[in-house]
Parts: C-alpha cells; sequence; structure tokens
C-alpha cells in the first residue's frame, strides 16, 4: 500500500510505516499524479483535496491530521465512496493557550481587567468551550455566541450573547469553522460593518479561519484610528495577507496557534487510528510514542497576580511569533508567501500548558492553575 503523507505530518513513520510505503511531499506541492499514484492520503491544511486535485482517483482512505476540514471538498469524497477521517479537538488546547497569552499580554498592558472586562468567546465547539473555561477561571465575566448553533445553546452557567452584544464586549475571540453557505455561513462573520461597531479600546483575538474576519476592512479601520488592540494568527488568503496588517496588529502570527508539539502529535493518533480500523488492525503508536518528555517544572517569581499573568507570557512566546512574521513582510508576492508556509514548516518545538509546570503560590498560582498549567505548589 503506498501512502501520500504531507511531510508536516509530525511523526508520520512511527505511526505509519508498518502500513505501507510512506511518500512525502510539502502540502502546496502535492499534485493529481501524486494522488493517482497513492492508496492512502495523510494531509494537512495546506492541500485542497477537492475534484481538481483528485481527478479520477479513488483513494482508499483520505486523513487530514486537522481540526478544520474546509480545505476538504467531503461531499465528492462521499459521493465516490471515499472513507474520511479528520482530528477534531487535535489542537484545542494549543489554541486556547495561544488565546490565554494574548489575554495575559492584554491584561499586562492594562486592556483587559479580571472581574470587569467582559468577554465574548464567537464559537462553542472544541476550542471555543476551552477557552470559555479558561476565562471564567481567570475571573472575566463571559458569554458565548455561535451563529452556526443558534439554537443549540448547550453551556450550562454560560451566558448566550446576541451578536449586538458580542459587538459591545471588551475582548472578542474567534473560534467558529469557515462556512460560506446557508443563513450562518461565517465568511466575513466579521465584516466592514461589524468592525465599525467594535469600541475603542476592543481586543479582538483571530485564531480560527483565515476568511472569518475581513482582514481588508480591518486593515482600513486600523489605518484611519488605530484604536483596536489586535492579534491576528490566521489570514484571509493566506499563504498571502494584506500587506502591512502584520505591522499595525499588536500580535501576528503564520497560522500556528494550534502547532504544538503535543497538537500535531494528537491529530497524527487520531488519523492512524482512523484508519487502523478501516484496516482492521489494532493501532500499534499513540502519541505520547513520538513526544518528548515535558519539560522541567519552572518557578513563578512573586506571589501576586501580576507575576501569574507575567508567568502565563513566558509559557509561549508570542512576540517571538510575530516577530518571524513581521521579518516576512518586506518580501514581494511569490517569496512573501513561500516564506509563511516556511515558518509553519520549520515552527520550533512548543509544549501545550497542560504538560507544562510551575511552582507557584498565591494569586499566581490562582492564574497560572485557571490559564492551564500544571501548578505545584512552591515552598517558601
Amino acid at each position: 500500500m503506498r501512502l501520500l503523507v504531507d511531510e508536516n505530518l509530525l511523526g508520520a513513520r512511527a505511526f505509519f510505516e508498518d502500513l505501507g510505503t510512506l511518500v512525502t511531499r510539502p502540502g502546496r506541492a502535492v499534485t493529481t499524479a501524486d494522488v493517482a499514484a497513492a492508496d492512502v492520503l495523510l494531509l494537512r491544511s495546506q492541500t485542497r483535496v477537492d475534484a481538481a486535485l483528485l481527478g479520477d482517483a479513488r483513494p482508499r482512505f483520505v486523513g487530514t491530521a486537522t481540526a478544520g476540514t474546509d480545505h476538504v471538498d467531503t461531499a465528492l469524497l462521499a459521493a465516490r465512496g471515499i472513507p474520511f477521517a479528520s482530528a477534531p479537538g487535535c489542537n484545542a488546547d494549543p489554541v486556547a493557550d495561544w488565546v490565554v497569552t494574548a489575554v495575559a499580554h492584554a491584561v499586562l498592558e492594562g486592556r483587559l481587567v479580571p472581574g470587569r472586562s467582559r468577554c465574548a468567546v464567537v464559537g462553542g465547539g472544541a476550542v471555543g468551550s476551552r477557552v470559555v473555561r479558561r476565562l471564567v477561571a481567570l475571573g472575566f465575566e463571559t458569554g458565548l455566541s455561535d451563529p452556526p448553533l443558534e439554537t443549540a445553546r448547550h453551556r450550562p452557567g454560560v451566558p448566550w450573547l446576541s451578536w449586538a452584544e458580542v459587538l459591545e464586549a471588551d475582548l472578542v475571540t474567534l473560534h467558529v469553522p469557515l462556512t460560506r453557505d446557508g443563513p450562518h455561513a461565517t465568511r466575513r462573520l466579521l465584516d466592514a460593518a461589524a468592525l465599525e461597531r467594535l469600541r475603542p479600546g476592543t481586543v479582538l483575538l483571530q485564531a480560527a479561519r483565515g476568511g472569518v474576519v475581513d482582514d481588508a476592512a480591518l486593515d482600513a479601520r486600523l489605518r484611519r484610528a488605530d484604536d483596536l488592540w489586535v492579534a491576528l494568527d490566521v489570514w484571509d488568503g493566506e499563504p498571502d495577507r494584506v500587506p502591512g496588517l502584520a505591522g499595525r496588529v499588536r500580535f501576528a502570527t503564520p497560522h500556528i496557534a494550534g502547532h504544538s508539539l503535543d497538537g500535531k502529535a494528537r491529530g497524527t493518533e487520531m488519523i492512524h487510528d482512523a484508519l487502523c480500523a478501516r484496516l482492521g488492525r489494532p493501532p500499534r503508536v499513540r502519541a505520547a510514542d513520538v513526544l518528548p518528555p515535558p519539560p522541567p517544572p519552572r518557578a513563578v517569581a512573586g506571589t501576586s497576580a501580576e507575576a501569574g499573568w507575567r508567568a502565563v507570557t513566558q509559557g509561549y512566546d508570542l512576540a517571538a511569533d510575530t516577530r518571524a512574521l513581521r521579518e516576512t513582510e518586506a518580501l514581494d508576492g511569490p517569496a512573501r508567501a513561500a516564506a509563511f508556509d516556511e515558518l509553519r514548516r520549520a515552527y520550533p518545538p512548543r509544549r501545550d500548558f497542560s504538560v507544562q509546570r510551575v511552582r507557584a503560590r498565591g494569586e499566581a498560582a490562582a492564574v497560572c492553575s485557571g490559564a492551564g498549567f500544571v501548578v505545584e505548589e512552591a515552598t517558601a
């Protein structure tokens, strides 16, 4: 059996080498000829799986080691009888880490205040539900909105927000899939009109999918009045993006919010398990088999809430990822797009907060625990 594998599929050889011959390709470089020669496709979000790519091929299995599936024509696969699997929730924890890190910076800069600032989480799926739990644990008044699930208000104890209430919040964080059709389509969910309704000083976090925000309209508002505090991980039209926008937002990262080692390993494990089930074979490898040991514990200096928030920013260097993306801004055309993909391909190892241990006391310990770290009691 011949398996066509995205070169960025973490642990691919360990998971799949006993199932057949592995052929690796960069995600955007996969061709119709590659697909025609393969029995199984194991990909990520950089490969658009549609009629143009498949041609007449009918692979035995298609898997994407990602939570999002908008890059896959699932209706086409179903029509051809091609089994398909994705990895829902695999990257939910690291995306929540990205959000909480941005929130920590906003708190330290005086943009958000626990107990006073109102937070709107848009999207109640695997990521959004985790973000809600962490924001509540951190002391924020938090509500949920989910346009595709307008009648499925399934978060007991969490206020359900109208769209008007979302746009009046102090923090708006987006976690919906990208959908283009239907009454609750999320493409351009934050269009020019919605962006204009955000109050000056609003913190806007976008780690959903590129296209949920109208980036050109956001750029226009920031050019006219630099009055929003914005962090973007996903971009309309990526790997290309609106020129200069990365320099006008507080944090700008190259679609890597979910790119922790742990999240990637979970994604590979999930499609491995699905393929094994299809083949009638028991899974042989687990995510823990391809991950390094957790990092050693680190001590938090101080017991104040501020010390805790600073410790959160040290769990993930959001500023470093921003600098790396901004360094590509001067490039033109294809070189700029290629640099975006290279930042994702060569992304340095990062661990989930849930496997990072901190030694803390007092208010600092409460903040670190709410943010998602494993807290060990520090000695005096």
